[in-house]
């Protein structure tokens, strides 16, 4: 085997503005001004002129060395600076030992978030980049290797090794698309210097072509430090960074922000449901009459017209009764803007023929309401003839005895009253009913063993030595707090509730209401309650309190699920709370809430994984996922804690995602993906934010006009020479100085 070594090509030199060259015209001057200062003198011999032209003959090469000398330096001066403006750099197609012929590992960061789909003159500033992109890696080198990262949250690696194969880049290039998705600058950064960490190439460019939008380039000043870290990090492996910016100045936008449902579960044929949008506008200039859609399963609903005052979010409702149960999309729409990711954002609503609950009776007594469960049953599921409406839930009543032969996952909300104690079993097997985002409400009473609950059902914080343990219950239970209801005169002293604002979704019912009606909340009177001790840094929330300060209900979410714990009993041993009007309209409230994760899981922001629990023995042998570009990826079906996760990542765009699920199992769910409200704001970056952050970095800009690959490819070479120019221009201005000062002393 032979090896034929081809020599390098010879070293060249380009010119980023060619047409300055010109200016080197400008460099005979100093040598036209001595021609036309060359005088003819007519010749007139005298006596004393032979003393006279003796000293010339006798100094004549001095002066005429010092004459070309002063001439050649004002020659160069002119030279340099035209050379300086027409900003030369040194260009090989070869490896040449010089720093501008060395071979280069260049590294394409392009901007995938969901701003670079803004649209003008009929391109996105994402084809814009890709434009860019293609120029750029044409005019690179031969022995150039080329990776390629796009930035979002997180960054993906498209072409981690560097490739010295440029079409196959380009060909990468041309299938790339942008997310819905935002910016995690930090982790781009870190990703950036991974590939460059993998690469042996003694140099290297970082190319950033991005809109610079604020929403990206903009840190929290809690991770500046770790931004400026990452930044340095760069710098330390001596790569040139280069920004390129692809935005303008948009006038407007609008947006759809915030997509809900007034309640957290939906059941047929329930009551009618409130859907509630919030829509902005991020221009200057008021938006008059823009119409807001509801769709409801690809069908057309009422529509609304508003004013969108810039800077402002405008709420907009819609009412809809859900007749048939089932996975349901609703949606709210704009009229589609430049940016027409943000104009739909979309809610996936699975509605429940019923809602399931199983209520434990820890206390049981034949006789009507003295059981600890009867006020409960009758407020969550009343009885026929009674005057309510018809409940969404329906009511399953078992003994604590009962409890573990129950099959949990057939429920959506378990009710704990007055239960003394839990083995080993019954706590595994609720916890497993939270994985797979089942609800859980304690209630407290006589029976209850404190020291049970705080060693086997307190969850407590980890690393914590007070308050620390293994279970679900968000309060540790303290002494139980006796207040005395032996007479009117102690009932009337006994502590009431303090719904706290009514900003708790389980009383928010009662925002609002006249004083007569919220007196059948804020009058009950409890004179006997669990002290509730929430450790410090718990996620426990208060949805009541008591007027001493204590929490009387607590709610706190676990793994799927949520958890509810009430200070009181579920009957009137200890309050008056059952015989009150506010009492089954907050119990409901509180079985929707406890039993919305199942619906959480259906509605994810873009880029955050799909994670459904599905029950146990329905595990599905496949699953296939139809993305909202209608391309089907597999589904990871993950085996935990005794249940098993439908998990998918690739959620990188807005839209719908329909998950097939195969045999034993065959169904279908829908999940929706909204993007971050964050990248609808077109405000940029600022320039001393980004100097601060950057202050090495060369930031450039691009009005979408034609670009030649040499100007692409050279935006960031580090072979520049205008820089040297430029310096021998002022050396040679002291020169020149100094020269002509010193010849005329010496005369």
């Amino acid at each position: 085997m032979s090896f034929v070594t081809i020599p390098p090509p010879p070293l060249a030199i380009g010119f980023a503005n060619p047409l300055l060259l010109w200016g080197l015209a400008a460099a005979s001057l100093p040598i036209l001004l001595h021609l036309l200062n060359r005088r003819r003198y007519r010749e007139e011999s005298w006596a004393a002129m032979r003393f006279l032209l003796a000293a010339i003959r006798k100094n004549q090469k001095r002066i005429r060395l010092e004459h070309w000398l002063l001439l050649t330096v004002r020659t160069l001066l002119v030279a340099c600076a035209a050379l300086a403006m027409a900003q030369p750099y040194l260009e090989s197609t070869g490896a040449v030992p010089l720093l501008a012929g060395r071979r280069t590992h260049r590294v394409l960061v392009l901007d995938g978030t969901m701003s670079m789909s803004y649209a003008a003159a009929g391109r996105s500033r994402f084809s814009r980049a890709v434009e860019y992109a293609d120029a750029y890696v044409q005019g690179a080198r031969n022995g150039d290797a080329i990776s390629v990262v796009l930035l979002g949250a997180p960054p993906r690696v498209v072409i981690g090794a560097p490739s010295p194969n440029h079409a196959e880049v380009r060909e990468e290039l041309e299938q790339l698309s942008p997310s819905h998705g935002k910016a995690d600058l930090e982790a781009t950064l870190s990703k950036i210097r991974e590939v460059l960490d993998a690469s042996d190439l003694p140099q290297k460019e970082i190319l950033f072509l991005t809109d610079l939008q604020e929403g990206t380039w903009h840190v929290d000043p809690d991770r500046e430090s770790a931004v400026k870290r990452a930044v340095e990090a760069l710098e330390r492996e001596r790569a040139n960074c280069v920004v390129v910016d692809l935005g303008d100045e948009v006038r407007s936008n609008r947006a759809v922000v915030d997509l809900a449902l007034d309640t957290p579960v939906v059941v047929r044929g329930g009551p009618l449901s409130v859907i509630s949008a919030r829509l902005a506008s991020f221009g200057s200039a008021t938006e008059a009459g823009v119409r807001a859609q509801l769709v409801v399963d690809g069908r057309l609903g009422p529509e609304r017209r508003v004013d969108l005052p810039p800077g402002q979010e405008v709420p907009v409702a819609f009412s809809y009764r859900f007749e048939d149960p089932g996975d349901h999309v609703v949606e709210v729409r704009l009229e589609e803007d430049r940016l027409p990711v943000d104009d739909t954002r979309r809610l996936a609503v699975p509605v429940r023929e019923q809602l399931e609950a199983l209520l434990v009776n820890g206390d049981y007594d034949p006789e009507p309401f003295e059981s600890e469960t009867d006020y409960l049953a009758q407020a969550l599921s009343p009885s026929e003839g009674s005057d309510r409406s018809p409940s969404p839930i329906r009511v399953e009543v078992a003994t604590e005895a009962q409890l573990s032969r129950r099959d949990l996952e057939r429920y959506d909300v378990i009710f704990l009253c007055n239960v003394s104690r839990l083995s080993r079993g019954e706590v595994e097997a609720i916890d497993g009913f939270l994985r797979l985002g089942g609800g859980l409400v304690v209630f407290g009473g006589e029976r209850l063993q404190p020291d049970e609950y705080n060693g086997t059902l307190f969850a407590g914080i980890p690393g914590s030595e007070e308050f620390e343990g293994p279970g679900f219950l968000p309060a540790r239970l303290g002494a139980v707090v006796d207040s005395g209801a032996e007479t009117a005169e102690q009932l009337a002293l006994a502590p009431e509730f303090d719904p706290i604002g009514f900003e708790h979704p389980i009383v928010a019912i009662y925002q609002g209401a006249p004083a007569q009606v919220m007196a059948g909340l804020t009058g009950v009177r409890t004179w006997r309650s669990h002290d509730l001790r929430v450790p410090e840094g718990s996620t426990a929330r208060r949805a009541l309190a008591f007027t001493d300060g204590r929490p009387a209900v607590l709610t706190m979410p676990r793994h799927r699920g949520m958890v509810v714990q009430v200070a009181t009993t579920a009957d009137d041993d200890w309050t008056t709370w059952p015989l009150h009007p506010s009492y089954p309209p907050v119990v409901e409230q509180m079985a929707l809430f406890a039993a919305s994760g199942r619906m959480s899981q259906r509605n994810v922001a873009v880029g955050q994984p799909i994670d459904q629990a599905m029950p146990e023995g329905a595990s599905p042998a496949s699953a296939v996922i139809v993305r909202p570009d209608g391309r089907e990826e597999p589904g990871r079906l993950v085996e935990e804690g005794g249940a098993t996760r439908l998990v998918f990542d690739q959620t990188d765009l807005a839209g719908v995602y329909l998950a097939r699920l195969g045999p034993p199992v065959a169904r279908e769910l829908s999940f929706a993906a909204n993007p971050d409200p964050v990248e609808s704001d077109p405000s940029r970056a600022d320039s001393a934010t980004l100097s601060a952050l950057f202050p090495r970095w060369t930031f450039s800009s691009w009005d979408g006009g034609p670009v030649s690959q040499t100007a692409a490819a050279t935006v960031g070479r580090r072979g520049e020479l205008h820089r040297g120019l430029l310096l021998a221009v002022l050396g040679l201005v002291l020169g020149e100085s100094t020269l002509a000062w010193w010849i005329g002393r010496r005369r």
